[in-house]
């Protein structure tokens, strides 16, 4: 009866966990963002600031940078998607030239490419015409009109979620004991000291991934903005700098984003011909940074496998969302350190063996 109530009580606790998924993930995002702000808090302190002055400090300088880069970022992207919607007429009109002038110049293939329509063939729009055009535009606006509330909706439900984090990250910060505190009452006595450590060794793994994925950002944001905006002269280089060391949280996905800036900005305000210089570049230097320099640094301080840490991006992409897999590396990271400290260690005795591969 007790093996049958004890597996009854774990499948109950799956199950609520899998159930409340969503809420551990965005707590798990308020402790990993709370521990980024702690960064700059100890530093006060070492340098003689009282706790609650380098708190204040770290949150406001640290909410203040993120609102900077935000309205620096987003306001000129739209811009330039402005620009770049209201010169698509002209250049659909000097494409549909350009493609006429390329159709008469080869009669060779003229039987397989067709013929575009002459500008001014078309016919002439009565009130009957004008008419059916305004009742398919109210069908197709009605059509669109759920997946644009939808998409709206998501767009809310994010900031939502971003301001519960940040809100949680800072009752983290504040008092980190007290939650340390409540999670020991759940251990016995004599395994508190072994809890300590674990949680310790917990955070110096998120410390150093973020220590890593600092050192990444930087590097990109670098590189991006000497090599396209310096040397290259891209227009709103620093944008997508910004915008390409932001996009380094989202693994593997991320290293391709900021193609959509570099096009949107390239084809509004420089030659659309630049295009075929700006990404092989931008590629380049995203392919060395992501693999040549910052690979040392996360191999050093985390020690993951990449194929095990792809595989484990999907897993958790298709479980958790796209939250998921922006916290991918943390989590695995976290899951590594579990494992090791709890099962390898303590059950398996495994702490002072070498395991080697004949």
């Amino acid at each position: 009866m007790k093996r049958v109530l004890a597996t009854v009580l774990l499948l109950s606790l799956a199950a609520a966990l899998w159930s409340t998924r969503s809420i551990l993930l965005l707590a798990f995002a308020s402790i990993v963002i709370a521990i980024a702000i702690a960064q700059p808090m100890l530093m006060l302190q070492k340098k003689g600031c009282q706790r609650g002055v380098a708190v204040t400090l770290a949150i406001v300088a640290s909410l203040l940078a993120v609102s900077l880069v935000s309205l620096f970022v987003i306001p000129t992207l739209a811009e330039g998607v402005a620009e770049l919607v209201s010169d698509v007429p002209a250049a659909a009109a000097k494409g549909k030239i350009a493609y006429a002038e390329w159709w008469n110049a080869t009669p060779s293939l003229q039987s397989i490419m067709p013929k575009l329509p002459e500008a001014n063939a078309a016919a002439p729009t009565d009130a009957d015409s004008l008419k059916g055009m305004f009742q398919w535009l109210v069908k197709s606006g009605m059509a669109i009109a759920p997946d644009l509330l939808g998409g709206i909706g998501l767009i809310a439900g994010l900031l939502v979620h971003l301001g519960l984090v940040l809100f949680i990250a800072i009752f983290f910060l504040l008092d980190p004991g007290s939650y340390v505190t409540a999670l020991l009452y759940l251990v016995p006595p004599q395994k508190h000291a072994r809890t300590k450590q674990v949680l310790r060794a917990l955070y110096v793994t998120l410390t150093k991934w973020l220590q890593a994925q600092l050192f990444s950002v930087t590097v990109i944001v670098l590189l991006v903005w000497l090599i396209l905006g310096v040397i290259l002269r891209m227009p709103n280089a620093m944008v997508v700098a910004l915008f390409a060391g932001f996009a380094t949280f989202i693994p593997n996905i991320g290293a391709v984003l900021p193609i959509i800036p570099i096009g949107i900005f390239t084809l509004a305000y420089d030659d659309p011909a630049k295009l075929l210089l700006y990404i092989p570049v931008y590629l380049a230097i995203q392919f060395t940074e992501s693999n040549i320099i910052t690979p040392q640094v996360v191999k050093a301080q985390l020690n993951i496998p990449a194929g095990f840490l792809m595989l484990f991006q999907l897993l958790v992409t298709m479980a958790l969302g796209a939250l998921g897999l922006v916290l991918a590396v943390p989590l695995l990271a976290c899951l590594i350190v579990v494992v090791r400290e709890v099962y390898s260690y303590d059950v398996l005795k495994m702490r002072n063996v070498k395991v080697q591969m004949e």
